[in-house]
């Protein structure tokens, strides 16, 4: 926040959200490959232990999750696949709520998604899944209500309703 900007809900969101916004959870193996291209000012190589330190407090975090939040965070499809292949390596095993309103998901990022859900043992625990206000195209939909279209992800319904997760 700034001084002299006077914020409300909205124009906070908004401000967070500028220039990129809040990046998608990288898997430990992710995070270590773009820490390779990165230095430290202090000149010591301490990419071993912050890999160390990573991975333990991803590990801990993710496996004790049970609701992940993710609104009006500008996601698109890219975010979208890189949520997926967090959710699809079983890191969140306790996971029971996924909510990702107001983003930019389309097609390719909710066949991600879907890809991820249908893993067995991927998010096992999994029953409600958030979707409103995202960038769901035309094609392939048929009649349910996803968001403020009356329009639904095919293979993302598919895996939701074979796996009893409630789809909103």
């Amino acid at each position: 926040m700034r001084d002299g900007v006077e914020y409300d809900f909205r124009s906070l969101v908004a401000d967070c959200v500028q220039d990129g916004g809040r990046r998608p959870p990288l898997l430990p193996s992710a995070f270590a490959a773009e820490l390779e291209m990165k230095s430290f000012t202090n000149g010591k190589d301490d990419k071993p232990l912050v890999k160390r330190l990573y991975e333990a407090a991803f590990e801990e975090q993710f496996g004790k999750a049970t609701e992940l939040i993710y609104n009006s965070l500008g996601w698109g499809d890219a975010e979208a696949a890189q949520l997926a292949e967090v959710l699809a390596s079983g890191a969140a095993p306790r996971l029971e709520d996924l909510t990702l309103n107001g983003n930019k998901i389309g097609d390719e990022g909710w066949k991600a998604l879907a890809a991820a859900l249908g893993k067995e043992g991927a998010v096992p625990r999994l029953e409600t899944l958030h979707l409103n206000r995202n960038e769901i195209g035309d094609e392939g939909y048929k009649e349910l209500w996803v968001g403020y279209k009356n329009k639904e992800q095919p293979e993302l319904v598919a895996v939701c309703k074979e796996r009893g997760i409630g789809l909103y």
